[in-house]
């Protein structure tokens, strides 16, 4: 990564001049860098959404960022392999691989890859001094709730940039329900495998059986710093 300058939550634009084809010069804004920590936090439980299975557990929390020409997933979509992946076995392998093309074309810019999130017991856990780049601000999060057909919880191409494009959002909380891929048909947790074929669109099951309208989850992005890339 080129060098940075540390901005500590400061308006402050900082100009680079380059030259038009006439001659002339254009001030462009210097591009940012944005470092930020994300928090999981379990609402999964008993009342709202039980009886809960044995071994209830959450798949490690795995995505990308990346620019608005990509999409890995999104309600009324068919999920890819890589997505019923995780939905359905929490194994990350093939959805990392397409986070992995979609770097080398040039619409993203890393594979994020959380900590294990262990049972649903109440923790918190943490994605540490994320860095994201000014051209590659959209973020999208993914993560199995475990045992189940093929359930999951995400966020999808959530803009890390204000509606202006002009500065970096701030903390965000954003609450977590859970989607049927529309891989398999199962309709309880410890249902027996299932298949769908063709997939049907991912879809909602907020409301749904075993679940009520309570969040199951929630993520935190809390900006840390913001640093400028110098030529």
């Amino acid at each position: 990564m080129k060098n940075k300058i540390l901005l500590l939550f400061t308006t402050t634009t900082l100009l680079t001049c380059s030259n038009s084809d006439d001659g002339s010069q254009i001030v462009e804004p210097n591009k940012t860098v944005a470092t930020y920590d994300i928090i999981f936090t379990n609402y999964w439980n008993e009342t709202d959404h039980g009886p809960l299975p044995n071994n209830s557990h959450w798949s490690p929390l795995v995505g990308v960022n990346h620019n608005s020409e990509a999409t890995f997933l999104e309600i009324g979509g068919i999920a890819s392999q890589g997505i019923e992946d995780i939905a359905e076995d929490g194994v990350n392998t093939n959805f990392q691989n397409d986070v992995l093309e979609s770097v080398s074309n040039g619409n993203s810019e890393q594979y994020i890859s959380g900590s294990s999130l262990y049972l649903s017991n109440g923790n918190v856990i943490e994605i540490k001094d994320l860095e994201i780049s000014q051209d590659f601000p959209f973020l999208t999060l993914v993560s199995m709730i475990a045992p189940s057909p093929d359930w999951m919880v995400f966020i999808n191409g959530f803009h890390l940039r204000n509606t202006d494009d002009s500065n970096w959002k701030d903390s965000i909380q954003i609450d977590l329900f859970v989607y049927d891929a529309g891989t398999d048909s199962g309709i309880c947790y410890s249902a027996p495998n299932s298949d769908i074929t063709p997939h049907v669109s991912i879809s909602s099951l907020k409301g749904i059986m075993p679940f009520n309208d309570s969040k199951v989850a929630t993520l935190d992005i809390i900006l840390k710093e913001v640093s400028v890339l110098t030529p």
